[in-house]
């Protein structure tokens, strides 16, 4: 790499962008970082070396790479436009005069590819296409160059793609969205490569519901799930195996195999050992288990190491954790228990129920160095001091940590400290010659942070890290951070605040003060002079200086005031700032921006400016990259400065006075880079970038810088520091130093006030007292009182100024008032011009909740009447076409409306529901609906003859009712006539809403009216009330705000967030106004017009005023309770009786007046009550109507969206049709195309096969003629026995030297020891005999050493561990695959190479015989002889070989010729399932064309279709009418009536039989008693006779009856014989003559069926004759009729059973007479049993 600096490694283990990572060897991992492949040590145990890295070219990144352990090839693929893939030796060889070949594939895919896979013996190479064109791409890699053999269109994107282990014929895909896994097949036929896919998908809902998948053996995928899961999918046989139960319900990411276990790692770390089955299956028993401790952990990847020992997990943490990977071995004692129960230990978790709470044995992982899990934000280099100078590196990340390297090649951390709330590190800066750095966080705070040693630090945990300064100093981030060595302070910056902070060891770390930007930018950099002077650079390219030389601490932080600012020149948005310490140090300075593509570098300016603007300009450039630099730093040892670029190229520069050169750049980022910084040493370079890497680049030839040793000065103070030292909780330091100033400076204006008010107390007095001397003063002394105004101008301006501010408000408050008035005419336009009727309520007075909506309506546009208009045309149009067709009632065609009667109330806008705009009938339709007349639905269901519809008139013209005009539901057939419909649906609904606002005016005027009464009433009400002094309550409705239509356009106070500015004479004179109006409405009460029209009106008795009865009219005297009665004289007595008789007249006369007053007031109420109750009514009314209407409405909207949606169904049908037809036509073109070129392998078939067997031919021809030809070179014939050992000689072969090395080539030779003599020359002065046996003992000899050496080679039973294992690596070292012996797919791999050697052709190598290979006991062989066998040998081995390849090219041929038929096959079952398809859609389409959408309605308990739990679908349902479900009830009624019967009599029967067996059972029981009874009678007196027949002897006579009864028994069996064969002659005849009678009666069951529809055709004539003569007859007559006729067929029947029963006693009358019956006796005994018991049970 021709750079001064390389990249040497990264802090280990670097963020990784992706999950996947790569073993190469059997301890290093490669894993794409950054803009490279980084190659590292990863495993434990192993010996640590550097970190390898590969480039992308593009610098946008590697998206994707493939490693091949097999071949020791790496491929990947760079992110650009036409991405290429290049395929290298990995690691690359070290031999320059023999470099390791390279392949670059360039056509594959557009954009980027998502994954590659090599197969597992290297030579493929599977790539997946991303965005734009979803593609599977496979070549075949050779040595240098590779070729393209599948290229696939995916039907989905896909994340990942993977090879089968065992057979790389096979490749499966992950589909991006994880709903399915496709696999492929590919097949290779005469050297062209085929595919085949089939798809495997889990059986579940969810979409993502595949998270991995991994091949198993024998070509079984292990599918996991998103719910932990593990499923087996067959691709060989395109099945689903079993289903394995995770153990965690976390996705499986991961499914390790091993050589006995199947390896699970779920996402939350859970790792599960299944163990593996005989038959290669995983076990439902889990033996071992592992997970990580730490429960917020998230596994990335988990992949098993080279060696099949470890595993290795990847988490979300950029953490590497390492486990065993074989499961531990039971104790000895444990497994000889096991042994000795005869089974294998116990598991230790299985799947059952009863061991749900078994805790198992976990398996710790083995943590590995981790790294930040977010990216790195700022890097600096701290030295820390002791015995000798040790520099770190410190790092913070968005993950709250901060941790400490070592800085050195090869990092390692060395600790690490967490930030208490976990807020990310936004800044650091090292403590120059301290052992101290200082945090920023991104809540504000800023940490002072010290670090010490302990020992020597080499290790994680040697260092002692304390924090020994915390403070919240603003609520946003701290973007900018800078140390002063000279000033021992910190500055920090957020937003456009900044902090100084004084960290002087000597002293306590305290805030010295505070700074602000001076146009408000927030703060980009901050920069400290030697002069304590410091820079800060604004985001908009300000640069502006505070002096921070005399500040010293205080309790409040002083605010800086800004010495000087200017801008920078062509600065757009300023990143960083810094200078170099060594060159140019306080006078120049550099910079990086976003409207510069490099490194500027200023002077510093000396703040003197003589423009009120200064501006200044760079004066120098060193160029970077192409997108810029965003960070900036320089080397401690002030030479150089690095760059992080845009794009993620780090660049160098060379630092001069006032200038910087640009040295060179690397592109080791895919994104911006966060931060660099310069080792101690000044030899690396540190990078961290947003992708999350971070880079450690080492400086070639650089130039040694000895960093300067730390102080010890803090090393005291931590002593003194609390432990846990952390920021307090509550306001931030800037708050708190806002409000402390904000106290002070309200103090000080304060005082400041009270000063001013008394300079103008005193000024006040001061004029006041000349303006007094200056009214005493003679005339010519004196002053007008303008001349005492001292400042006229200054007056002039306050009050111009003033003015202007007056108008510029009022400008900006007119704009404002312009737009909300545009707005809300906007609105206005809209929402309310454009209704015709707008939105009101009326509430009841008394209801609560009650309340009435009318129908708000809009205004119909004059593009959907004109719409309107001319359906409605087009309508009439089509109802005078059926008109003048003779139906002249009907407004549909002929017999689309026969399906169903006409009064039916089941059809939505048909029979009873027909449509209407009227709401009373739309109320009474719903009334009918709810309350149903049963005589009506009796009508209904025998064909509702009264009821019908209307007869539409003839003269239909546009004004006529919408109704008219609409289509009966069953006459809707066609697209166009449902979108008539649905036009003249919308109109209806309008039309409906209309007439209900109708009644909602009439009630809102009636709600009018009763307020009047009410008010009048209250009034009288409030005035008996005041005369009865009470102060009772009394109802006082009001309108609510929903009730006045224009409301919503009235604003309210309570609306009004500002109030009209009003000065004081403006309310002055305000109030002034309404004092006057009040004044003058007073004075003028009872004169004004209305009040004296209305006197005129009542003739002056308006204002007649009532007589106010009161005892306090009565005056009583004060004699009257001063002197006593007895005391009083006559005339004083007789005053106070007239006085008391006044005042107990006063008394009724109130009494009475009260009870009056009581009453009206009663009689008021009650008024009140019922015109409020009267007015509820009607609210109720209009209520249940409008929810009638409601009902109506919404029931023809969803009619419409029911209409819209068949339109919708019809088009997307025809949609599918047109696309299957087309798909149709291109598999028949590919049909075509497929049989030509089967047909074309069957011509070739068969000329291969021809060639192949006159090939063949020639061979047997030669065979034959072998034993001519051999003997014609011979002089003499030779005998038999010769002939057949040459013929065996010549269809001998023999095995090459390479057979022993497995090549397996056939080869026609001899001895190569010989020295080409003849036999007979050989065999001279030699005795056959012995030349025999030395023969056959040197053949067994030499057979018997190949046997052992065979043996020993293959049995490996003799030898050691150590020995067998060097023979298994030298066997992997000959095959070239480094594995291990644990790799389960080695079978695999054996099995398939020697698949391979035995599909190849084996070619014979033809080596001439040799003499000594011909037996000394046969007759001598001649040279000729000799020589033409050898030749002839030749001959044969070369047709062999011609023959051989060309059974190859036939096998090649039948095998693409089979490819050709399955592929012609396949197309035609895709043809024919596409038949399938667009017949469904046909079928589809005609039941759209037949299906008609109808609204019905019915009760609830009819609808007997299972209902869904959220909405239930019709499809399947039927439509039945009444009458046959009550026929069908009827019917199971009278069936189960008859199995009653049925029963009964099986009771009764059984009731019998039970009789009969007890019956025969007490019989039996009789006889039994009876004979021995009768035996113990006759053994009382034994006669000869009885003694013969007990002794058993039997007499002459005996014999004789015994052979007479036999005779007549033979007898009776012949004549039974002849009348079975008799009745079985009649039992023939009787059959024959019932199958002519069924016959018959299938004739007559035929002509019935006729008769019965000529009589129903006849009945419907006839009807149809009567309704056009006008009518039928009465229906009272007609039911007459058939009451009359009923009557007469019932006796006719009632006759004809009379004389059917008259018939048939006649005929047993005459029976009787003819022969004897006993039919009448046996009825009768068995009617009248003696011994029948009913009652037996």
């Amino acid at each position: 790499m021709s750079l001064p600096f390389s990249p040497s490694s990264s802090l280990p283990p670097a963020p990784l962008p992706n999950s996947k990572f790569s073993f190469i060897n059997e301890s290093r991992v490669m894993h794409g970082l950054g803009n490279s492949l980084r190659t590292f040590q990863a495993l434990t145990g192993t010996s640590a070396s550097g970190d390898d890295f590969i480039f992308a070219e593009t610098g946008r990144g590697i998206s994707t790479f493939a490693y091949s352990l097999k071949t020791k090839r790496l491929a990947y693929s760079s992110r650009r436009l036409q991405p290429e893939i290049n395929i290298k030796s990995y690691p690359p060889s070290t031999d320059s005069t023999n470099p390791s070949p390279s392949v670059t594939i360039t056509d594959g895919t557009e954009l980027e590819y998502v994954d590659l896979s090599f197969s597992r013996d290297g030579t493929m190479l599977a790539a997946l296409g991303g965005v734009s064109d979803f593609k599977l791409i496979i070549w075949e890699v050779k040595t240098n160059e590779a070729e393209k053999v599948v290229s696939v269109d995916l039907p989905c994107a896909c994340k990942k793609v993977e090879f089968d282990p065992s057979n790389p014929d096979y490749v499966a895909c992950l589909a991006e969205d994880g709903s399915k896994i496709l696999v492929f097949k590919t097949v290779k036929i005469l050297g062209r490569y085929e595919s085949d896919l089939s798809t495997a998908t889990l059986d579940t809902t969810t979409p993502n519901s595949i998270s991995s998948f991994t091949w198993g053996f024998e070509g079984f995928l292990l599918i996991g799930s998103t719910t932990g899961d593990i499923t087996l999918y067959s691709s060989r046989m395109g099945e689903k195996g079993m289903k394995l139960p995770g153990g965690s319900p976390s996705p499986v990411i991961s499914v390790t195999l091993s050589l006995t276990h199947y390896i699970v790692c779920h996402q939350d770390t859970s790792t599960f050992w299944y163990p593996k089955t005989e038959d290669g299956m995983p076990s439902l028993t889990i033996v071992q288990k592992s997970k990580l401790p730490d429960d917020s952990e998230v596994a990335l990847s988990f992949q098993n190491a080279l060696d099949f020992t470890r595993c290795l997990l990847l988490t979300a943490k950029n953490a590497f954790h390492e486990v065993q990977m074989e499961v531990d071995e039971p104790a000895p004692d444990q497994e000889a228990d096991s042994n000795a129960e005869g089974g294998v230990p116990p598991p230790i978790i299985q799947f059952e129920e009863e061991q749900k709470d078994f805790e198992p044995e976990l398996v710790d992982f083995e943590s590995l160095p981790a790294f930040h899990s977010g990216p790195v934000t700022s890097i600096v280099s701290l030295v820390l001091g002791g015995k000798a100078t040790f520099p770190t590196i410190v790092t913070g990340s968005t993950d709250g940590l901060v941790k400490i390297w070592k800085d050195d090649a090869s990092p390692r951390q060395l600790g690490e400290f967490k930030i208490k709330n976990g807020s990310a590190v936004t800044s650091l800066v090292a403590f120059s010659g301290y052992p101290c750095f200082a945090v920023g966080t991104a809540d504000g705070s800023i940490r002072v942070i010290h670090v010490t040693g302990r020992g020597s630090i080499d290790s994680n945990g040697d260092l002692k890290i304390s924090v020994i300064y915390a403070e919240k100093f603003a609520d946003a981030a701290i973007t900018s951070i800078a140390f002063s060595n000279l000033k021992l302070a910190v500055s920090a910056g957020s937003l456009n605040v900044g902090f100084i902070v004084a960290c002087d060891p000597s002293k306590p770390i305290s805030p010295l003060a505070t700074f602000k930007t001076p146009n408000d930018s927030p703060i980009a950099a901050l920069l400290w002079q030697p002069s304590s002077h410091l820079l800060i650079g604004s985001e908009d390219g300000t640069l502006s200086c505070v002096d921070a030389s005399s500040v010293t601490p205080s309790l409040v932080a002083e605010q800086l005031h800004t010495e000087w600012s200017c801008k920078m020149a062509g600065v757009k948005n300023l990143l960083s700032l810094t200078e170099s310490s060594k060159i140019g140090n306080g006078r120049f300075f550099y910079a990086v921006n976003v409207g510069t593509k490099g490194v500027e570098c200023y002077a510093v300016p000396d703040g003197m400016f003589t423009d009120p603007n200064p501006v200044i300009s760079p004066v120098d450039l060193a160029e970077s990259g192409a997108k810029g630099a965003v960070c900036l730093a320089a080397s401690p040892s002030g030479g150089m400065l690095a760059s992080g670029g845009g794009g993620g190229s780090l660049t160098v520069y060379k630092v001069g006075d006032g200038s910087s050169t640009t040295t060179s750049s690397l592109a080791c980022h895919v994104a911006p880079i966060l931060s660099v910084c310069f080792s101690a040493s000044s030899s690396m370079v540190y990078s961290s970038g947003s992708d999350g890497s971070v880079f450690v680049s080492s400086l070639v030839n650089a130039s040694s810088f000895d960093p300067n040793p730390s102080s010890g000065d803090f090393d005291f103070k931590v002593e003194e520091v609390p432990a846990n030292l952390e920021v307090a909780d509550g306001l931030s330091y800037l708050d708190k130093t806002l409000a402390s100033l904000q106290a002070r400076q309200e103090s000080e204006s304060k005082i400041a006030k009270n000063e001013a008010l008394e300079g103008i107390k005193s000024l006040s007095n001061r004029l006041r007292e000349m303006l007094e001397a200056n009214a005493f003063a003679p005339d010519l002394e004196k002053m007008s009182r303008d001349e005492f105004v001292v400042d006229l101008a200054g007056r002039d301006t306050t009050i111009e100024l003033n003015e202007a501010a007056a108008n510029e408000t009022r400008e900006k408050i007119k704009k404002d008032d312009m737009r909300k008035d545009m707005l809300a005419s906007r609105i206005r336009q809209e929402c309310w011009d454009g209704m015709q009727t707008h939105a009101c309520a009326v509430n009841a007075l008394q209801l609560e909740s009650v309340k009435v909506q009318n129908f708000p309506v809009r205004k119909m546009p004059a593009a959907t009447q004109r719409k309107l208009d001319l359906i409605k045309h087009l309508r009439l149009t089509e109802i005078g076409e059926m008109q003048k067709g003779g139906d002249k009632f009907s407004t549909c065609w002929s017999n689309l409306t026969t399906e169903v009667p006409q009064g039916i109330k089941w059809m939505v806008n048909a029979g009873l529901l027909k449509a209407t705009t009227s709401t009373e009938e739309i109320a009474a339709q719903i009334t009918s609906l709810s309350n149903p007349d049963e005589e009506g639905e009796k009508k209904e269901e025998e064909g509702g003859e009264d009821d019908g519809e209307e007869p539409v008139p003839l003269d239909l013209t546009m004004s006529s009712p919408l109704p008219a005009f609409l289509y009966h539901p069953l006459a809707i057939r066609t697209d166009a006539q449902r979108k008539t419909q649905i036009t003249l649906l919308k109109e209806l609904v309008r039309l409906i809403a209309e007439d209900f606002n109708k009644h909602f005016q009439k009630l809102k005027a009636a709600k009018e009216d009763t307020l009047g009464v009410l008010e009048a009433k209250n009034d009288r009400i409030k005035e008996i009330l005041a005369e009865l002094k009470s102060d009772e309550t009394y109802f006082q409705p009001t309108l609510d705000d929903s009730e006045v239509v224009d409301s919503v356009l009235t604003l309210t106070k309570d609306e009004l967030t500002t109030s009209v500015y009003e000065s004081k004479v403006s309310r002055e004179a305000r109030l002034k106004r309404e004092e006057e109006a009040r004044i003058a409405a007073e004075n003028n009460k009872g004169d004004d017009l209305p009040t004296r029209a209305l006197n005129d009106m009542m003739n002056g008795t308006l204002e007649v005023k009532k007589e106010i009865i009161s005892e306090d009219s009565l005056v009583r005297e004060e004699w009257m309770d001063e002197i006593p009665f007895e005391q009083m004289s006559e005339e004083q007595r007789k005053a106070l009786d007239e006085y008391n008789g006044k005042l107990k007249a006063i008394a009724e006369a109130l009494e009475k007046q009260r009870k009056a007053l009581e009453l009206e007031l009663k009689k008021l109420r009650s008024e009140v009550a019922e015109v409020v109750k009267a007015f509820d009514d009607k609210v109720m009314a209009c209520y249940e109507l409008r929810s009638a209407v409601h009902v109506t409405i919404h029931t023809q909207e969803l009619y419409c969206h029911r209409l819209g949606m068949s339109i919708m169904q019809r088009e997307d049908c025809i949609k599918a049709m047109i696309e299957t037809e087309e798909k149709l036509r291109g598999l028949n073109v590919q049909k075509d195309l497929v049989a030509a070129q089967c047909a074309a392998f069957m011509e070739k078939k068969e000329a291969e096969e021809a060639v192949y067997n006159e090939a063949m031919a020639d061979l047997q021809s030669r065979e034959r003629n072998f034993r001519k030809e051999i003997q014609e070179p011979a002089a003499a014939t030779m005998d038999q026995d010769t002939v057949k050992m040459l013929m065996a000689l010549y269809k001998s072969k023999a095995k090459s030297g390479d057979d022993a090395l497995g090549s397996g080539t056939t080869s026609y030779s001899g001895n190569r020891q010989s020295g080409g003599m003849s036999s007979s020359r050989q065999s001279v002065g030699r005795r056959p005999s012995v030349g025999r046996r030395s023969s056959m003992s040197r053949r067994k000899s030499h057979s018997s050493r190949n046997r052992r050496s065979f043996n020993s080679t293959d049995d490996g039973a003799n030898l050691g561990p150590l020995q067998a294992a060097m023979r298994e690596a030298q066997k992997m070292a000959s095959q070239g695959l480094w594995t291990s012996p644990k790799d389960p797919f080695v079978a695999s791999d054996e099995a398939r190479a020697k698949a391979l050697r035995y599909a190849e052709v084996q070619l014979a190598e033809y080596t001439p015989l040799n003499i000594d290979d011909v037996p000394e006991a046969f007759g001598r062989i001649t040279d000729q002889v000799w020589a033409k066998l050898n030749e002839l040998r030749r001959i044969r081995a070369e047709k062999e070989n011609e023959v051989q390849v060309q059974a190859g090219k036939l096998k090649e041929a039948v095998k693409q010729m089979d490819r050709s038929k399955e592929q012609l096959s396949a197309v035609e079952k895709n043809i024919e399932s596409l038949h399938v398809s667009f017949d469904l859609l046909v079928e589809q389409d005609l039941l759209d064309k037949k299906n008609i959408e109808v609204l019905t309605t019915f009760k609830q308990g009819q609808d007997e279709f299972d209902q869904g739990a959220v909405a239930t679908s019709y499809n399947d349902a039927i439509l039945i009418p009444l009458s046959i479900i009550e026929e069908t009830n009827a019917a199971i009624r009278a069936l189960g009536d008859d199995k009653v019967k049925v029963l009964t009599n099986t009771l009764n029967f059984r009731k019998r039989i039970n009789y009969m067996n007890w019956e025969h059972e007490y019989l039996e029981q009789q006889a039994k008693d009876m004979d021995e009874h009768y035996t113990d009678m006759q053994l009382l007196r034994v006669s000869k006779q009885v003694k013969q027949v007990i002794s058993g002897a039997k007499t002459e006579s005996d014999r004789a009856k015994m052979e007479r009864a036999e005779m007549h028994l033979s007898k009776l069996h012949s004549t039974h014989k002849n009348k079975v064969v008799k009745l079985n002659k009649e039992n023939s005849k009787v059959v024959r003559a019932i199958k002519d009678r069924i016959d018959e009666n299938e004739k007559l069951d035929v002509q019935l069926k006729d008769l019965e529809g000529n009589v129903g055709i006849r009945e419907t004539i006839y009807k149809s004759r009567v309704e056009a003569a006008g009518g039928g007859q009465d229906p009272s007559t007609r039911k007459m009729k058939r009451v009359t006729m009923r009557r007469k067929l019932v006796d006719l029947a009632r006759a004809q059973t009379d004389e059917i029963e008259f018939l048939r006693m006649e005929l047993d009358r005459l029976r009787q007479k003819t022969f004897p019956s006993f039919a009448n006796a046996a009825r009768e005994r068995f009617e009248n049993q003696p011994d029948e018991m009913e009652e037996f049970y």
